[in-house]
């Protein structure tokens, strides 16, 4: 008589994670394959190796499946900056060898998650879920600068701030990916570094007056 135990890492509990998983990953292999609007259900589950029926035990269509893995993704960037995350917040201070590690795991996040990424970025035409990439930076910033040096006092007002670095950082790993990945997520962490540290203008070259 097979086992069907309940309890938290019991058998059942690893077949369930084990079916999702595979039919997560298999309708990201097929977003990269084809334009998400063409996906069938029945197209995920072939590809999956699943009953129809067990897809449906989960999700109830394949948008509440890609809502489903979006939210594990974004909610995980998000919290890449967080004191859980366990990195210690150094000082900002001009270090032009040496990444700042909360860049450094942001990229190695994206790196390790290329799939979900590219295909928001690249690939699908609604921009709700590159919307929800966005916000998800935002806080990633927001915790960032606020760890640091939650008594300094700001130059310029925090919500303009999180919008430049924010939409600056989404434009550049949207490129990123349109390229590839041409370049590490090491020397992608760094350059965004140096920019942090130089400032716009003295990057482009310019020396202080």
């Amino acid at each position: 008589m097979p086992v069907t135990s309940s309890r938290l890492g019991g058998p059942t509990d690893r077949r369930i994670v084990r079916t999702q998983q595979l039919v997560r990953d298999a309708l990201l292999s097929l977003a990269t394959e084809k334009p998400f609007s063409e996906i069938l259900v029945r197209d995920i589950t072939e590809r999956a190796n699943v009953n129809r029926s067990t897809f449906y035990a989960h999700y109830q269509d394949k948008f509440e499946l890609m809502d489903k893995i979006a939210e594990e993704k974004l909610s995980a960037l998000g919290k890449l900056a967080s004191p859980e995350y366990g990195l210690s917040a150094p000082p900002f201070q001009t270090d032009f060898e040496t990444p700042d590690p909360y860049f450094l795991a942001l990229f190695e996040h994206l790196a390790e998650n290329e799939t979900f990424y590219r295909i928001i970025l690249t690939r699908m035409q609604d921009s709700s879920l590159s919307d929800r990439m966005l916000e998800s930076i935002r806080e990633f910033f927001y915790l960032r600068i606020t760890s640091a040096q939650p008594s300094q006092k700001l130059l310029v007002p925090l919500d303009i701030l999180l919008d430049y670095a924010s939409s600056s950082a989404m434009g550049t790993i949207r490129r990123w990916f349109e390229q590839n990945r041409i370049y590490s997520p090491h020397y992608m962490a760094l350059q965004l570094t140096r920019i942090s540290e130089l400032g716009f203008y003295r990057a482009m070259g310019y020396e202080a007056g």
